[in-house]
């Protein structure tokens, strides 16, 4: 029986259309990305596995620097139910990788020589033994300061060289009606000021031997009270409303010229760049002061689980491939306000902090001084750098003196070996 030619072209167009969504596979991805900016960032890479055949079921869990969405993938995987592949922050995904729950990307490094074009600092926290079981996206600065330029000019300030000097500033700030710096009591957040103030006044060597090495007498000693005093003072630049104030709200504070200055890793600037700011013209970028210049890094990797699906499996790989592909780690990068993982990218795109700290990052791996940050899980295992985080916690919001509070890094890192 003859069919009408319009029944005829439907019933193609159908078996068409269903051919291809059967050639799709769909890519669980869990993340912690939830701001403007990081939303924005991450489309650049849904949208080149797009192109790659592959569609992004998108799984975000916000809060808590990334330690609900840790639970959540817990949960997840004592299920028997893991992600196709999840966003790890420094020590996250080492500890999966012990645990052999983690594909290796080995073919993939060897096939491609991604390690060649990685800073060397990177690998330690993609690779467990032999085996790669991440690969990198960007590189975050941790240790920036942000700032109004025009509540800057108005208040007749430049980017201070000394942490005195930046507190002197905040009462010029205070004089012309501005929260001079704007915060949280967050603990990651006041954790993270703290860490750029142990690295700024004592320099990267007393970083590496106290927070790294977790030396005792380093931790309790006059270096780390010095620190502890010059926290208390910064405590009273921040306004009365920082209660649970989240980090992308207190970049607007900055950006609306009702803060003059947040010192937050360079994701800040993604928010800044999401508003339609321009640096040097709208906002100003500076590390945070210091005699002995110094890089505290942070970056997001991605690593794939263990998932007997060939089909799960390939789109592992080509989230792998996507993440180090040098035009999508320029064009996140553009967006995130980091820089890209890769060192063989081109700056030429960047706006002028991006290529300063591109630059930095040289300088401060041919000096010795480049760092993980405690605060995002780069500087030591969990259990330890959550003793960091309550001690600095109770100390930005009680009357702890800092002599105590140093005694109590000790206690609680000794009881934490």
């Amino acid at each position: 029986m003859n069919r009408p030619k319009n029944i005829l072209l439907a019933t193609a167009l159908a078996l068409t259309f269903a051919g291809q969504a059967m050639a799709q596979t769909t890519i669980e991805g869990l993340h912690v990305w939830t701001s403007a900016s990081e939303v924005g960032a991450l489309k650049v890479l849904t949208d080149k596995l797009a192109t790659m055949g592959f569609v992004w079921q998108d799984s975000a869990v916000g809060g808590a620097n990334g330690a609900n969405a840790q639970q959540a993938l817990r949960t997840r995987v004592a299920a028997g139910n893991p992600p196709a592949v999840m966003q790890f922050l420094g020590f996250e995904g080492l500890g999966w990788a012990k645990e052999g729950a983690l594909r290796s990307l080995n073919d993939l490094y060897n096939k491609n020589g991604w390690q060649a074009d990685l800073p060397p600092v990177m690998l330690q926290f993609l690779k467990q033994g032999d085996d790669f079981f991440a690969t990198p996206i960007n590189m975050h600065r941790q240790n920036w300061v942000w700032a109004n330029k025009a509540v800057f000019d108005k208040a007749g300030i430049t980017p201070p060289k000394s942490w005195e000097e930046l507190i002197a500033d905040g009462d010029k700030l205070k004089a012309i009606g501005v929260t001079p710096i704007a915060m949280s009591d967050e603990g990651w957040q006041i954790e993270e000021l703290f860490e750029s103030i142990v690295t700024d006044v004592n320099g990267p060597d007393f970083y590496k031997k106290a927070i790294i090495d977790l030396d005792d007498e380093a931790l309790s000693g006059p270096e780390m009270v010095k620190a502890f005093d010059l926290l208390g003072k910064v405590r009273g630049l921040h306004d009365a409303g920082y209660t649970g104030r989240d980090w992308a709200a207190a970049s607007a504070m900055v950006a609306n010229g009702q803060a003059g200055m947040q010192i937050m890793g360079d994701w800040a600037k993604g928010e800044f760049l999401a508003k339609g700011m321009k640096p040097g013209i709208d906002f100003l970028c500076f590390p945070t002061p210091t005699a002995t210049p110094n890089y505290k890094f942070v970056f997001d990797t991605f690593g794939g689980f263990k998932i007997n699906n060939p089909k799960i499996n390939s789109g592992q790989d080509a989230v792998a491939e996507a993440m180090m592909d040098p035009e999508v780690e320029k064009n996140f990068n553009l967006i995130k306000g980091s820089i890209p993982a890769r060192t063989d990218v081109s700056m030429d795109a960047f706006d002028d902090c991006a290529k300063r700290s591109f630059a930095d990052r040289a300088e401060a791996i041919k000096n010795n001084a480049m760092w993980g940050s405690v605060t995002d899980g780069f500087a030591v295992e969990p259990r330890f750098s959550g003793v960091f985080l309550d001690v600095v916690g109770k100390f930005f919001v009680s009357d702890m003196t800092s002599q105590d509070a140093a005694k109590a890094l000790v206690d609680g890192i000794n009881n934490a070996r």
